[in-house]
């Protein structure tokens, strides 16, 4: 027989004495420590995909016309889809990867931890379009001072139609294309959330206690 809310159970001198239920307790500094962990974890993991659309992605080819004219060749104007859809991959593969590593933050299991992904992933999106378009303006400057009829390279942009974000570089990105990470990164953690089959997410309580009393001890 198990000891519940309203069982009575003898004490050490006979008496009958109430037994309280044992609740788990939850350590609120832990919990925050491992969310802020998790968050800079996956920021920095979309931070690396950033700087590796950077290194990869092509340039736009132009040809200067006339003095403070310029214009794109017409085979490269695809890249400009190219580098759109080689950052969303990219940070749809690095949202992944960062929500598989904060899945393994045992204490944080849970809809704080699907929260944490979330933020994590959104932060490192827009972190890696800017230190993305760093990279990529300086491997392709554009115009600068070529003279008529020479080529250049320009950086691809990662503007959409709609709302964009002019980040501290320069370099002008849509909002839409920092959510490909989050996805990501939840679709992961959904996955990871579903195949477990404990009902504690595997997750230790950190310790014990009565509803009422003093603690118990940890479990």
């Amino acid at each position: 027989m198990t000891a519940g809310p309203d069982f009575l159970a003898p004490g050490p001198d006979g008496p009958v004495v109430d037994i309280e239920p044992i609740v788990d307790r939850i350590d609120v500094r832990q919990l925050l420590r491992s969310a802020v962990v998790a968050v800079i974890g996956v920021a920095a993991v979309g931070l690396v995909g950033g700087i590796l659309w950077g290194l990869v992605v092509p340039g736009v080819t132009g040809v200067v016309v006339a003095p403070d004219r310029a214009g794109a060749l017409g085979a490269d104007t695809g890249h400009r889809f190219d580098a759109v859809a080689m950052f969303a991959c990219i940070g749809f593969v690095a949202g992944a990867l960062g929500g598989v590593g904060a899945w393994w933050i045992r204490p944080l299991r849970g809809s704080v931890g699907a929260l944490s992904v979330a933020v994590g992933a959104v932060v490192g999106a827009a972190g890696a379009a800017w230190i993305g378009g760093l990279i990529a303006g300086a491997r392709h400057p554009g115009v600068g001072d070529t003279a008529v009829g020479q080529f250049f390279s320009s950086a691809p942009s990662l503007r959409l139609d709609g709302p964009a974000l002019d980040s501290a570089g320069g370099f002008v990105f849509s909002w839409a294309i920092v959510v490909i990470a989050p996805i990501g990164a939840l679709l992961a953690y959904l996955v990871l959330l579903l195949v477990v089959r404990r009902a504690d997410l595997g997750v230790a309580p950190s310790g014990r206690g009565t509803q009422g009393r003093e603690l118990v001890g940890d479990a």
